[in-house]
């Protein structure tokens, strides 16, 4: 196993739930990338590696072109998204939230 930090995105429009959840994972020793609307996220995604994405189910329709370099998804709101890691309601519990993404990236 790799001693290197995971990486992970972080997408939503809501900065208080970007911050709180930037901040629980950095504590958790994970290196964080934030994108606060869908073009942000894009952005990521076309530049960077992330091994885990954590993303508000509101803005990955608009990620549609970028499905393939999506990997290993988290998304945050209601539904059926098959193709996703896990889904999580908001509000986010915490403790659920570390152990989705500790079992997303392993």
């Amino acid at each position: 196993m790799s001693s290197l930090p995971r990486k992970i995105l972080i997408a939503d429009s809501d900065e208080i739930v970007v911050a709180l959840i930037s901040h629980i994972l950095h504590r958790q020793g994970y290196v964080v990338d934030v994108a606060l609307s869908a073009s942000d996220a894009a952005w990521c995604l076309q530049h960077k590696f992330h091994d885990a994405i954590v993303i508000d189910s509101k803005l990955l329709g608009a990620l549609d072109p970028f499905r393939d370099r999506l990997g290993r998804t988290i998304i945050l709101g209601d539904g059926d998204h098959a193709d996703a890691h896990a889904v999580l309601r908001k509000p986010v519990e915490f403790g659920s939230l570390v152990e989705t993404v500790a079992a997303c990236v392993e």
